[in-house]
C-alpha cells in the first residue's frame, strides 16, 4: 500500500523509494556505493566543515562503520549527494571504499535542489546563518513563498521569517553567528538597533565579553539592570568552568542545539535547574517546537 504523503518529514515524505537491495528498519532500500563515484552537492547549505569534528567522525567510522546512510541522486554512472556530506567526507578521509546510501532518481533539477535543501535543513546540524541561507535559496531558486518554505521544512512561518531577518545583519555579525559566538536571541536583540555602527559595537561587545541575551536586549533598548554591573561571562562563567567543566560542556551542547543562551544551576544533593532564555513570543514558539516536537 502506498504511503500517505506528508510534509515536514524530509525526502521520504515527498518522493517514493527507488533504490535496490537491502532495506533498513524504516523500509528504505540501502545500497553500497563507491565513495569515488559520488559528487558533492552544490546546494549544500553547510558552508564550512569543522576539521576536528570531521576527524572525530572519521575515527568513529573506522571503528564502527557508517551507521546512518547518506542519500544520493543517480546521475548516469555517478551519484550526486543529497544529504550526508560530512559522512561522505569522513569516509574519504578514512580510506573507506564504499558507503551505504539511499538512492533516488530525480530528473527535475529544480525538484532536486528543493529536496536537497529541505533534507539538509531538516537533518543537518546547521548554524543559524546556514539555515537562513538555505531558506533564502529555496525561495530564490525554487520560487517558493515563506509560507511554502515553512510548510515544506515543517517550521512555523514566523520561524522562517525570523531566520531570514538574520541575513540583514552586517557580515561581521553573521560571522559571529556562524562561529556560534552569538546565538539566535542575541541576533534578534541586535536587529532592534537601528544604527549600524551601534549595532556592530554592541555585537562585538557581546561576542568578546559573553553578554547574555537579556543584557544585549537591555543595551539595545537603552536600559540597564541596576543589580547587574558586569557581564555574567566575566563574573560567573570562568568560575563555573573551573568548578565543574561537565556542566559547562552540557550548557554548550544545549546552547548549540537550542540556538539561545542556556544556564545550568546546580545546588546541593545534585539538584538544580536549567534556564533557557527566549527573546520574544516567536522565539518561545521556536523553542517549544524543538523541545516538544509534534505538539503543535
Amino acid at each position: 500500500m502506498a504511503r500517505k504523503p506528508a510534509l515536514g518529514r524530509g525526502i521520504n515524505a515527498l518522493i517514493p523509494d527507488s533504490a535496490e537491495e537491502a532495506s533498513d528498519e524504516q523500509g528504505r532500500r540501502i545500497v553500497q556505493i563507491n565513495v569515488e563515484e559520488i559528487e558533492p552537492n552544490p546546494f549544500q547549505p553547510r558552508t564550512s566543515f569543522d576539521e576536528a569534528q570531521l576527524n572525530e567522525l572519521m575515527r568513529s567510522i573506522q571503528e564502527k562503520g557508517v551507521i546512518q546512510p547518506i542519500t544520493v541522486n543517480r546521475s548516469g554512472n555517478t551519484y550526486q549527494l543529497i544529504a550526508g556530506e560530512r559522512r561522505w567526507r569522513a569516509c574519504k578521509m578514512a580510506g573507506v571504499e564504499t558507503i551505504p546510501a539511499v538512492v533516488y532518481s530525480i530528473e527535475s533539477q529544480q525538484e532536486l535542489i528543493e529536496l536537497s535543501l529541505i533534507e539538509n535543513i531538516q537533518r543537518e546540524n546547521l548554524n543559524a546563518i546556514e539555515e537562513a541561507e538555505g531558506y533564502r535559496t529555496l525561495m530564490d531558486t525554487c520560487f517558493l513563498t515563506q509560507d511554502a518554505v515553512a510548510q515544506k521544512v515543517g517550521r512555523e512561518r514566523s520561524t522562517v521569517a525570523n531566520m531570514l531577518r538574520l541575513l540583514r545583519l552586517p557580515e561581521e555579525i553573521q560571522e559571529y553567528l556562524r562561529n556560534e559566538q552569538l546565538q539566535m536571541g542575541h541576533a534578534r536583540a541586535l536587529l532592534a538597533v537601528k544604527d549600524d555602527d551601534q549595532r556592530l559595537t554592541l555585537a562585538r561587545q557581546a561576542a568578546e565579553e559573553g553578554l547574555t541575551v537579556r543584557q544585549v536586549e537591555q543595551a539595545a533598548s537603552g536600559q540597564r539592570e541596576s543589580r547587574k554591573k558586569k557581564p555574567r561571562a566575566a563574573a560567573d562563567k570562568p568560575k563555573r568552568r573551573e568548578q565543574d567543566p561537565h556542566l559547562v560542556e552540557f550548557e554548550e551542547k544545549l546552547q548549540h542545539h537550542l540556538g539561545t543562551a542556556v544556564s545550568i544551576r546546580c545546588g546541593q544533593a545534585n539538584k538544580g535547574r536549567i534556564e533557557v532564555e527566549f527573546y520574544d513570543t516567536d522565539d518561545l514558539e521556536r523553542l517549544l517546537e524543538l523541545l516538544l516536537p509534534g505538539s503543535a
